[in-house]
């Protein structure tokens, strides 16, 4: 980042030095009094194409100083000789340092906090008001007309500036919180990933090892176990190397790039992983012409309600036997129905945790988020966990 804006720096530097020794060469042909004019322009200048922070240099102190050497020259150039041939050789600054000023008036009310924006905006856009008056009150001939002509003039212009200004920072404001938005939902997915992919093989894993502890070596069951574990620990890091490479994914700034997507044709080999991993066995109703056939958004929440409920099974229900899924479209779209058998607690069991986990509360979020719903509660012999969504989630 640091190269890249003292590239920017460089690329301005030439055409901004160029402009300077124009503004600045003509003055040393002209009177003792071109300073006064001359001075304001070419620091005007500079400020207001300058990029800041610039060393210890901030945008305010740049305005400030401009502003207040713009002031000064106006009082310096009127108490000089009267005359309006000195107005004549000085009037071809002004275009010059009236835009530099007004570049700065839209540079400060865009970029600076808002109480020095008010101030500093005040005080630079009084500048550019007052600044044809330091010519037309030189001018023995029309001087009221002359000077309030200059001055709607002027007014006009800085108006515009902190018009644009105003709307180029609202702009920016607009941006920045698209931006922590973004942030914020991309944290969120991947708090979602983590708890629905790496926890269901964690739970699998503790549990599997608590059940282990409770029988006797046996060393072909052994290595079987050890197999399972070694397995559901591979497809753990797997699921969180996807999840950490969204954050370290370069080039992202308001659109967070998307994990793996799970659909519908990955429920049988989740089934399958799950029946290895404990002595349970598992029916998978999918009706046909489904997978594959729907929104991808709608499919993976399908496939997260499946993966969260067989969380939960392994949690809370370590003794049951046997899990039904059953997927199909219904009157209200899309059905996903995951159940089991309840059967008899045996042995160890781990209690639930005390805060009540976050994944159905999660679950629901993103179902409402599609315009559907989960309910989940006590079913004919077990546990029963319900989401229907609309076949057109988006």
């Amino acid at each position: 980042m640091r190269t890249e804006t003292t590239r920017d720096t460089d690329r301005w530097a030439t055409p901004r030095a160029l402009v300077v020794c124009l503004i600045v060469l003509p003055g040393l042909a002209a009177p003792l009094e071109a300073l006064f004019v001359v001075a304001p322009t070419a620091l005007a200048v500079v400020a207001s194409t300058a990029r800041f922070p610039l060393g210890g240099l901030t945008l305010p102190k740049a305005v400030t100083a401009a502003t207040a050497l713009s002031v000064l020259g106006d009082l310096g150039f009127l108490l000089t000789r009267d005359g309006w041939a000195e107005v004549k050789w000085a009037l071809p600054w002004l275009p010059f340092e009236l835009t530099a000023l007004l570049v700065l008036l839209l540079r400060v009310v865009r970029r600076a906090p808002v109480l020095p924006a008010a101030v500093l905006g005040t005080l630079t856009g009084a500048a550019a008001v007052v600044l044809p008056l330091r010519f037309s009150l030189r001018n023995s001939h029309s001087v009221l007309e002359q000077s309030v002509l200059g001055a709607l003039a002027a007014t006009v212009l800085a108006l515009t500036a902190v018009g644009i200004g105003l709307h180029q920072r609202a702009q920016d404001e607009r941006r920045a919180e698209a931006i922590d938005r973004a942030r914020r939902e991309q944290r969120l997915h991947v708090a979602r990933d983590l708890h629905d992919f790496v926890a269901h093989e964690v739970t699998g894993i503790l549990l599997e090892t608590q059940a282990a502890r409770l029988v006797d070596y046996d060393e072909a069951r052994t290595r079987a176990l050890l197999e399972r574990l070694e397995a559901a620990g591979q497809r753990a890091l797997a699921s969180m190397d996807d999840t950490l490479r969204v954050l370290r994914e370069p080039g992202t700034r308001t659109e967070p790039p998307a994990t793996r997507v799970h659909g519908l044709g990955d429920l049988a080999g989740l089934l399958r992983r799950f029946e290895g991993s404990g002595n349970v066995r598992t029916t998978l109703d999918l009706a046909p012409g489904v997978a594959g056939t729907l929104p991808r958004e709608t499919e993976d929440a399908a496939y997260r309600l499946v993966i969260e409920a067989l969380t939960n099974i392994r949690r809370h229900a370590p003794a049951a036997r046997l899990v039904r899924v059953a997927v199909g479209r219904d009157p209200d779209g899309l059905r996903v129905a995951v159940s089991d058998d309840g059967g008899r607690p045996t042995g160890y069991a781990p209690g639930p945790r005390a805060d009540g986990g976050t994944g159905l509360p999660a679950l629901t979020e993103r179902f409402t988020g599609l315009r559907g719903h989960v309910e989940a509660g006590p079913g004919p012999v077990g546990w029963t966990v319900v989401g229907v969504l609309p076949l057109d989630a988006p």
